[in-house]
C-alpha cells in the first residue's frame, strides 16, 4: 500500500484516523478498497487538470463518491459492537 493511499484516506476522513489505520493493517479487503479509491481519485484529479469531457469527469466523480460510501460502510460495519 502506498503512502499516498494512506494520506488520501486520512485527509478525507481525519475523524476516523485511528480506526482507519487499524483496518489498513488488519484487513486486506479494506486495503484493496482504499487502493481503488486512490486510483479513482488520481483519475478525477487528472481529468480536472486536463479539462476533459464533463460526462467522463462526472462519471469518475460519482465512482469516487460510491467508493467513499463503501469505505465509510466498511468502517461502520467493522466498528459496530467493538467500541472504536
Amino acid at each position: 500500500m502506498s503512502r499516498d493511499c494512506v494520506a488520501l484516506l486520512l485527509e478525507r476522513f481525519p475523524h476516523l484516523q485511528s480506526v482507519s489505520l487499524i483496518l489498513l493493517r488488519r484487513h486486506e479487503t479494506f486495503r484493496d478498497l482504499c487502493e481503488e479509491y486512490e486510483a479513482c481519485s488520481q483519475v478525477c484529479d487528472r481529468l480536472e487538470r486536463t479539462n476533459t469531457d464533463d460526462a467522463l469527469r462526472r462519471e469518475y466523480s460519482a465512482l469516487r463518491l460510491r467508493l467513499e460510501r463503501e469505505l465509510l460502510s466498511y468502517i461502520e460495519e467493522s466498528t459496530r459492537g467493538h467500541g472504536h
